[in-house]
C-alpha cells in the first residue's frame, strides 16, 4: 500500500471513529435518561425560553442536534410533547450544537485518551449498576480522540500545494456554504463538519473567513436528519421537520446579511483562528434563537394552524 492510500484510510478511519463515537454516545445518554428524560422534557418545556434552554442543554450533553431534533419529532408524533414545546426545543438545539466547536477550540480533544481510559476501566471494573455510565464516558472520550486523530492526519495538508490549488474554489461564499450543507447532509452530523472546520482552521488548511461559511452551511445540512426521521411519521412530525429547516434557513439569512458587520469585527479580534470560528458559530445561532423566540408568541397562532391542520 502506497503512502497516499495509507493517508486516505487514516483520515477516513478517524472520521468514522468520530461518527460512530458520536452516535454511540448519543444512544448511551438517551438510554440512560430513558423515560425520565422524556417526562423531564415534557415538564421542563412549559415556556418557550425554558424549552429552548432545555434543548440547548440536551444538545450540549448529547453532542448532536440531529439526535435531539429527531427525538423531538418522534415525541411530538406520540403526543408526549406539545407542538409548541417541540418548536422551542428545536430552536435551542441549534445553540447547543455550538458547544462542539468550543470544545475543539479549547483543544479538549487532547483529553480524549484520558476519558477513553477512565470510561473503559469504569465500564469493566466499576460497580455493575454504574457501569453504563462508564460506557458513556468512554464514547465521549472516543469523540475527541477521533478528532485528535483527524487533526494529526490533516496536519500535512497545511503546506500541500495540491490543497492550496483547491482554495480558490472555496473562496466563493456560496461555494463554501454549499460545501458545508452537502457535506453535513452526507455525514448526517453538523458536529462532524463544524469540528472539522475548526480543526482545519487551527491547522492552517482553511482560512477562518472560509470556515465560518462552511459552518453556516452545516446548520442547513443538519436539518436533513429531522426531515428523514419525520418522513415515516405523521403529518405533525413532518411539518416540524420542515419548520426546523425553515428556522435554520432564517439563521443563515441573518448570518449572510445583518450579522456580517458584527462577524467582520469578530474576525479581527486578537484570538486564535479556531476561537474566531467558534465565536461566529455561537453568535449567529444565538442571534437566530433570540429572534425566533421573540417572534414565536406573535407567530404561534398561524404556525399552530399550519402544524395541526388536517
Amino acid at each position: 500500500m502506497n503512502a497516499l492510500s495509507l493517508w486516505v484510510f487514516s483520515v477516513l478511519s478517524a472520521i468514522f471513529l468520530f461518527l460512530h463515537g458520536l452516535e454511540a454516545f448519543s444512544e448511551e445518554v438517551t438510554r440512560l435518561g430513558g423515560e425520565r428524560l422524556r417526562r423531564g422534557l415534557a415538564r421542563l418545556t412549559r415556556s418557550d425560553w425554558r424549552a429552548a434552554l432545555v434543548g440547548g442543554l440536551a444538545t450540549a450533553v448529547v453532542q448532536s442536534s440531529s439526535a435531539v431534533t429527531s427525538m423531538v419529532t418522534g415525541l411530538a408524533h406520540k403526543r408526549t410533547l406539545s407542538p409548541r414545546a417541540a418548536v422551542g426545543l428545536m430552536i435551542g438545539a441549534n445553540v447547543g450544537t455550538t458547544v462542539t466547536a468550543w470544545l475543539v477550540a479549547f483543544k479538549i480533544e487532547a483529553l480524549g485518551p484520558i476519558f477513553v481510559t477512565l470510561g473503559g476501566l469504569w465500564s469493566l471494573l466499576g460497580p455493575k449498576p454504574w457501569r453504563p455510565y462508564g460506557k458513556a464516558i468512554f464514547y465521549f472520550g472516543l469523540i475527541f480522540l477521533a478528532l485528535d486523530l483527524v487533526a494529526q492526519s490533516l496536519a500535512p495538508l497545511a503546506h500541500s500545494p495540491q490543497v492550496a490549488a483547491w482554495h480558490p474554489l472555496l473562496q466563493s461564499r456560496v461555494m463554501a456554504l454549499l460545501f458545508g450543507t452537502l457535506l453535513t447532509a452526507f455525514v448526517q452530523s453538523s458536529s462532524v463538519v463544524s469540528g472539522f472546520a475548526v480543526v482545519a482552521t487551527s491547522q492552517g488548511i482553511l482560512a477562518p473567513d472560509v470556515a465560518v461559511w462552511i459552518v453556516a452551511g452545516a446548520n442547513l445540512g443538519t436539518t436533513s436528519t429531522a426531515l428523514l426521521a419525520s418522513a415515516s411519521l405523521g403529518p405533525l412530525a413532518r411539518r416540524l421537520g420542515l419548520f426546523n429547516s425553515a428556522f435554520n434557513l432564517l439563521g443563515v439569512l441573518l448570518f449572510a446579511t445583518v450579522l456580517q458587520p458584527v462577524i467582520a469585527q469578530v474576525m479581527t479580534l486578537p484570538v486564535s483562528p479556531a476561537w474566531q470560528v467558534a465565536m461566529v458559530h455561537t453568535l449567529f445561532n444565538l442571534t437566530a434563537a433570540v429572534v425566533g423566540l421573540a417572534l414565536l408568541p406573535r407567530l404561534w397562532p398561524r404556525l399552530e394552524t399550519m402544524l395541526l391542520r388536517a
